[in-house]
């Protein structure tokens, strides 16, 4: 009797797993066909942790086109996740904080070995924290990223050079000040990255794999030639030419294709080769992407969010201080009253819809008051990062408090996602479906 009892409860509970994962699949394949409110989407990857663990995973839509043949999407391929990367970065930063090599509050020009400065505020210095929260007053201008070959970090910053724009990367408002105004710039990550290069004696890639990557047990990557071809997934948008939308065309892929870049500017692999073999370190960590250009899946950002919630260990290894990571996930920038010190919109021109989407930073961590975005149910506080390039859309998110997260990587969508009406947050509409699905799943 006992057995036959045992045997109906776990009959029981594996019945309603399976009819839990059931929903969730026919919930998320109604979001990837396409809503009333968002269009269909190319492909999705999502991954939860309950209580700090690794609960369900799911992959739907396509990975690659070739020969008119769509590759189903796995969860183990990996995908540009774009600004989720700066979260992944500031391990790497914090790092050689914890072995003393660097100091957040000391003046960035004595690791570069050459002065930074913004000529609007000369005598104020710009700090690795600074870099870290989006207060450092440096700008993205029209570019962020110089071609391998074409020149080095420094111009940017370098009047007469090909790279100045008329010091666009600088901020010149009043109370723009380094350390007073937040303005997200992903310029700031490719100077975080060549002091990594400078302080580890490896290039950045390299350390990011050598010391982040790899000891959490994790295969992402920032070289993308890395990826075995099986694993890596292109990001798409359907649209006659890169970089547009047009729902009546085929999907196109944008980023990591049948032939991706290893980094920007070496398509040609014996171009890539040779001048990687003479690279000089710190000269130009911008080609290697930085500020977004992670090869990884929804399950590796999963591995991520638990070294966070389990304050700085994974895989059983340490790889951050608990102090560290207690820096990174604490205010250093809040929104004031009068929206002054900042501006809210990320990346967007502010006066739209995205108002209100960055109010609070940590050391590259995004804090959200879910309540501000009017969702009722959950943690009034997430956080981690969000993600925006060549068609994906990304996040990776933990309730701090219970060790609950999600970690989501749309491939791409069909329409402009700008172009979906608003719904209650600053977020694209698929975005807050799946959020919304989420929070209400995890209720």
């Amino acid at each position: 009797m006992k057995a036959q009892r045992l045997t109906a409860v776990l009959f029981a509970v594996l019945f309603l797993h399976s009819a839990s994962a059931d929903d969730a699949i026919a919930e998320l394949q109604t979001i990837v066909a396409g809503t009333d409110v968002s269009s269909s989407l190319s492909g999705l990857q999502i991954s939860l942790l309950k209580s700090g663990e690794a609960t369900e995973g799911y992959a739907l839509g396509f990975a690659q086109i070739e020969s008119g043949v769509k590759d189903p999407l796995r969860r183990d391929h990996k995908i540009r996740i774009a600004s989720i990367s700066k979260l992944v970065v500031a391990i790497g930063v914090l790092q050689l904080l914890d072995a003393g090599k660097l100091d957040l509050d000391r003046d960035l020009s004595d690791y570069l070995g050459w002065e930074l400065r913004n000529p609007n505020f000369p005598d104020e210095a710009i700090t690795a924290r600074q870099l870290l929260s989006h207060t450092s007053s440096i700008r993205d201008g029209s570019a962020y990223f110089i071609a391998a070959g074409t020149g080095e970090l420094r111009d940017f910053f370098t009047p007469g050079t090909d790279y100045w724009e008329n010091g666009d990367h600088f901020a010149s408002g009043t109370a723009q000040a380094p350390g007073e105004f937040f303005y997200y710039s992903n310029l700031n990550f490719g100077l975080l990255g060549t002091v990594i290069e400078l302080l580890s004696g490896q290039r950045f890639d390299q350390y990011m794999a050598n010391s982040v990557l790899i000891p959490m047990g994790i295969s992402a990557r920032f070289d993308p030639c890395e990826i075995p071809p099986y694993q890596r997934a292109a990001a798409f948008r359907k649209g006659i030419d890169p970089g547009g939308w047009d729902d009546q065309s085929d999907w196109l892929s944008q980023v990591d294709g049948a032939q991706p870049s290893c980094f920007y500017g070496m398509r040609d692999t014996a171009f890539a080769q040779k001048f990687l073999s003479s690279y000089v370190l710190g000269s130009n960590a911008t080609i290697y992407s930085p500020q977004g250009g992670l090869r990884a899946s929804a399950d590796d950002l999963v591995v991520v969010l638990k070294m966070l919630i389990n304050r700085g260990t994974a895989n059983g290894k340490q790889i951050l201080t608990a102090a560290a990571v207690d820096a990174m996930l604490a205010p250093d920038w809040d929104l004031n009253a009068d929206r002054s010190n900042g501006l809210s919109a990320g990346e967007a021109e502010p006066g739209g819809p995205t108002d209100g989407l960055m109010t609070s930073y940590g050391l590259s961590v995004h804090r959200i008051n879910t309540r501000e975005w009017g969702f009722t149910q959950g943690p009034e506080l997430l956080v981690g990062h969000l993600g925006e390039a060549y068609g994906v859309l990304s996040h990776a998110l933990i309730d701090p408090e219970t060790g609950d997260g999600i970690a989501t990587i749309v491939t791409g969508t069909a329409k402009n996602p700008a172009h979906a009406p608003p719904g209650s947050s600053p977020l694209y509409r698929v975005e807050e479906e799946i959020l919304r699905w989420w929070l209400e799943r995890n209720d």
